[in-house]
């Protein structure tokens, strides 16, 4: 875009994760960062082999790679609480080589909508911008508008990390409009307890849902 453009010349960018100059999110950077070798448990979100006594209500819960991660944390604080929408461009290229297989051919992807006063104070939906993203890198991929937040609540990270006070935060916060596809992957930058897009889930399952499932940036606290 020709605003960005002229941003970097104004402001040349510089990497949100190491400083390095030129890029805002640097190459060096993204090829560190650890990648999930397998899909999180879609009922407790674990890895790997384990008792799962969860009962979340997902298909399939797919992220890119770990919150605790440095590089991958950096680009995502960027993103999320400073606005630099021109990152856009580099989790682009980061998400190229990377995005998860086994999507349903007819998936239709879903942005986690943020409450009106938050929206106003960031000026975009950072869920938006990255289900963006993926839709360019998979040609098969579509977006909807189909849910709605109609309450606003205090951030989840304020409540702690315990799940059942998470879920007690966010619900009822949800409202899905329009029609709502068959297969839903609910796109946001991090799941932590997957208590918000639970409840997020909830409300396109009952709207008419089969399945959702969940592709995020990150998992973990």
């Amino acid at each position: 875009m020709i605003k960005d453009k002229v941003l970097d010349f104004l402001f040349p960018p510089f990497c949100v994760a190491c400083g390095r100059s030129g890029e805002w999110w640097c190459s060096q950077c993204q090829q560190e960062v650890q990648l999930l070798n397998s899909e999180a448990c879609p009922r407790c979100l674990s890895l790997g082999q384990h008792e799962c006594s969860g009962d979340l209500p997902f298909a399939h819960v797919w992220a890119i790679g770990f919150y605790h991660d440095p590089k991958l944390r950096a680009a995502i604080t960027a993103l999320k609480f400073h606005g630099t929408s021109s990152l856009r461009h580099s989790i682009k290229l980061f998400l190229g080589a990377r995005q998860p297989s086994c999507f349903p051919a007819d998936a239709v992807l879903v942005p986690m909508p943020l409450a009106d006063k938050r929206l106003k104070e960031r000026g975009f939906n950072q869920a938006e911008l990255i289900a963006k993203v993926f839709c360019e890198c998979l040609p098969q991929a579509k977006i909807s508008l189909c849910l709605k937040r109609v309450a606003h609540r205090d951030p989840q990270s304020s409540v702690g990390h315990d799940l059942a006070t998470r879920q007690l935060n966010i619900k009822n916060c949800f409202e899905a409009v329009g029609q709502v596809p068959k297969n839903v992957i609910l796109v946001d930058d991090v799941i932590t307890t997957g208590a918000t897009a639970a409840e997020a889930a909830g409300a396109l399952l009952a709207a008419g849902a089969e399945s959702v499932s969940v592709l995020t940036l990150a998992i973990g606290a």
